[in-house]
């Protein structure tokens, strides 16, 4: 595991931008004033900014961007590796003024897939995997991630985006998912939450920081209840989390069912929701880091109470034409010191 402590001084930062397959840093260099990078785990399409001045008119002219056109970035510090974003779609220019500025946006999910499309659609006598593989290719997506074989007799898609639909159901049974690039990701948010940490901060290589600690409202467990539609009988099914001190709360769902397996899943879920919000962390390094993108675990030291394996659920990476590069990161804690 990697450390900030006792770094070498930091090189100089820099970035690569790909537009069509074709690398055009040097001809945006002149006009560039940032490339800003927001990186999101799940619930959001990941962003790419491209902030450029345009006094001459030529981004407002010839050079305006065309929307569905591709964008890619690498990012980092000179005679290192490089953090690769992903593809974008170009998506949204804005053009403000004076000075006269434009702001080229890429979203992940792209405009050119049907993500946007609401539509009603049933899912008879299937799984969870077979689901997230279906809509995988209607949407000409990689399905990436291990998907649990879990049994749905019936589910119903009802005036939903294909986004929306996915990002309930997945959060149902546990999963994170989004879209990156052409890759639809589910993974277990267990999974990601007990991964090892690949860096560790310091309280000396921050910035800024600012955490919250909940006391109260922090579940101990969940209980489901749901009618075997088998037995016609009502069955209760609980899960306990003993990860941390808690305030003894024990949530109580009643949620449609069809099996054990399902319960159990709904119920690790809903309780696994209602705690990661328990310790949430805003932090800026000192130093612009690539490797704190969403989805990795560090460890915070130096703080006392307030460290211990935090997750990254979003990291914004910000470049300006002076060398400068911040990076943002928010994170909710999984593991206490101790």
């Amino acid at each position: 595991m990697e450390s900030m402590k006792n770094k070498e001084p930091v090189p100089h930062p820099v970035f690569k931008v790909v537009m069509n397959g074709k690398d055009v840093t040097a001809v945006l260099s002149p006009y560039l004033l940032s490339v800003k990078y927001t990186d999101f785990e799940e619930g959001e399409a990941d962003t790419l900014d491209i902030t450029v001045e345009d006094t001459d008119g030529k981004f407002r002219g010839p050079w305006y961007p065309v929307k569905g056109q591709t964008l890619e970035m690498e990012f980092g510090y000179d005679g290192q590796q490089l953090h690769k974003t992903g593809l974008f779609e170009i998506d949204d220019i804005v053009g403000q003024g004076p000075p006269d500025v434009v702001v080229i946006r890429g979203i992940a999910a792209g405009v050119k897939h049907q993500f946007r499309t609401r539509q009603g659609k049933a899912y008879d006598n299937t799984t969870l995997a077979a689901i997230a593989q279906q809509v995988a290719r209607r949407l000409k997506l990689k399905l990436v991630g291990k998907v649990e074989p879990i049994q749905i007799a019936r589910v119903t898609q009802i005036n939903e985006t294909d986004l929306t639909f996915l990002r309930r159901l997945s959060g149902e049974y546990g999963y994170a998912f989004s879209v990156k690039g052409a890759m639809m990701v589910f993974v277990k948010r267990t999974d990601l939450r007990n991964s090892k940490p690949i860096l560790s901060i310091d309280r000396t290589d921050l910035a800024n920081y600012h955490v919250r600690d909940k006391i109260m409202g922090v579940a101990t467990s969940a209980q489901v209840s749901y009618h075997d539609p088998k037995t016609k009988l009502l069955k209760h099914y609980r899960v306990q989390d003993t990860r941390r001190a808690t305030s003894g709360d024990v949530i109580k769902l009643n949620v449609r069912a069809e099996s054990d397996a399902q319960a159990k899943a709904k119920a690790n879920a809903a309780l696994e929701k209602a705690n990661e919000d328990a310790t949430q962390l805003e932090l800026t390094p000192t130093d612009g880091n690539p490797m704190l993108v969403a989805g990795i675990n560090f460890d915070l030291t130096g703080l006392g109470k307030f460290g211990g394996t935090f997750h990254v659920i979003k990291s914004t990476h910000d470049i300006d034409r002076s060398g400068a590069y911040k990076t943002d990161v928010e994170a909710k804690r999984v593991l206490i010191n101790g």
